[in-house]
Parts: C-alpha cells; structure tokens; sequence
C-alpha cells in the first residue's frame, strides 16, 4: 500500500474510517463522556453507526478508498486518528495514553500488513504520542502537548524527519471541566484549503506564534467556546476546496461557503458526545500532491 500525507487538505485518495459496533462498557475518560454518562445523554450504538455510514457514504461519493478496522469485541474503535498516523510515507504506530485504546490497534493489523515494515515505525514506550495531536502543514508538523501527549515527542519526529520544522504547543487540559479540557490540537485548530484555518485561540497555553505567522488574522476563521465545545474546528477536508462538517455547524457553514468552499453536511451530534467528531474518526493514508 502506498502511503503519502504531508498536511491536512490535499486531495484525499484513501483512509481508514472508524467503526462503531460492539463499544463495550462505556468508558469515561474524558470530560464530555463523562458528562453524558451522568446526565444519561450517552451516544447509542445505531445512531453512531449510522452517523459513521453518513459520513462513509460522503466520502465515497467523492472518489475516496474507505478501509475500515476488523471488528473486535467489546473494543470502541470510532476515533482511528488517534491510534496511528501518517507523515509522508512513513506510518507511525501510536503509543496511547490510555491502555484500553491501544486495543484498538489490532483492528488495523491487516491494512498494516499491506505497507511495507520499511514505512512502519513504532514509537518508543517512553513517548506518549496520539495522532490527534499531529497536525501536517506541508513543511511543519505541529504537535499539541497536553493530556495525550508528551513532550519528547517533538524531538523524536525531528529527528526523523530534519528537513521539516516541528513546533510542540502547551493545550489547555482540565480533567474536571470540558469547557476548559482540549482533548487534542485538533479540537483547538485545523488547516482548510490552501491557507487557512479554524482556530480556538484560548485552547492554547500560550500564543501560538508558529500558527500566527503562517496564518494571519484573515485567514482565519476564530471560534467561540461555546463553538469550541461543539468541535468547529474538528472538521474533515476531502481536498482543498471540499470539507465535511457536522451539519448543526450552521455559523461554520456559512463562513466556509462565503470563503468558496464546498460543504458537504453530516449529522455526528451523537458520536460527538464521545469527546471526538469528523477528524477524529478518520486516519488518512494518501493524499494527492502538496495543497499549495
């Protein structure tokens, strides 16, 4: 299997999609599941999987292989972003914060026995590293540090990869508040098109300066917390001109339409309330050449 990603928006040629049958025990271990599970508002089997079919059928209909995990037994395996991930050619295996989620990677053995064991890496036990911290902007590799990530990180995919430059940045994490808890980066920002992005500027520690140089105030699209807590920017790119969103985005919508972007819209209210949405449950494996 060929395998090329460089950043967030090219056009997409293939990706591992999630599954959401036979979850198991519901898992709070994150602050917006565990919010659902005490108000009782917890995400059913059908609607995640059928939200899931909404979404597969999207991209399908735009020219994208769909893989999709085996099936494992009482195992969540919606979010694949964060299991493993792509940079260039290369697929990193994820080392998970959480050990019930490194399960999951046995639900992806079979695409992996389709790469090369050259393009595979596995990540050393010390660095915690999921790939929904990992955002690829052609030369940059931003990394968020925070609950799902470690630090020591940053150094060890410089090293892979020198010609590139890797920026870390501190998110905000509070275990006890889903306001003020950004799970990954990709809930706190995301490139679309060729030189833009959607952008939750209190998600960070501090000023995101990498991010502020290559994307100037025009270019971006700034969300409230009220729109940061419905996950704005977790959005999905199919290419530079086409992004899937959830369809209550409506404020979204109407900037990416205004801005000349295709918006196709699918419900994931439900799967949302596992702490995850568009991005979340994708792991790309090709994209076409460089966005820009």
């Amino acid at each position: 299997m060929e395998l090329f990603v460089t950043n967030e928006t090219s056009e997409l040629e293939s990706v591992i999609l999630g599954i959401g049958i036979d979850r198991g025990k519901p898992r709070g271990i994150n602050p917006m599941m565990r919010k659902h599970l005490s108000n009782n508002t917890f995400p059913t089997e059908d609607n995640i999987c059928a939200e899931i079919k909404t979404f597969e059928d999207v991209l399908k209909q735009n020219g994208v292989m769909v893989h999709r995990p085996s099936n494992l037994p009482a195992i969540e395996q919606i979010f694949t972003r964060d299991i493993g991930f792509v940079i260039d050619d290369c697929f990193f295996i994820s080392n998970m914060k959480h050990s019930t989620r490194s399960a999951e990677q046995e639900g992806i053995k079979h695409i992996l026995d389709d790469i090369h064991l050259s393009n595979q890496i596995e990540i050393p036990g010390e660095i915690i590293v999921e790939g929904g911290d990992v955002i690829l902007w052609n030369e940059y590799v931003f990394i968020g540090i925070g609950d799902r990530t470690t630090e020591n990180a940053i150094g060890f995919i410089q090293n892979i990869f020198p010609n590139k430059t890797v920026v870390g940045f501190d998110i905000i994490v509070d275990q006890d508040s889903a306001d003020n808890n950004i799970l990954h980066l990709d809930c706190t920002f995301q490139p679309i098109g060729t030189d833009e992005a959607i952008i939750y500027h209190d998600g960070f520690k501090n000023h995101p300066e990498a991010i502020m140089d290559l994307f100037p105030k025009e270019k971006l699209i700034e969300v409230t917390l009220n729109e940061k807590n419905q996950m704005f920017p977790n959005i999905f790119s199919i290419s530079p001109t086409k992004i899937a969103i959830e369809k209550g985005f409506t404020r979204l919508k109407d900037e990416l339409l205004g801005r000349g972007y295709e918006v196709f819209e699918v419900d994931y209210s439900e799967t949302s309330k596992l702490g995850g949405l568009l991005r979340c449950s994708t792991l790309p494996l090709k994209r076409k050449s460089k966005a820009v």
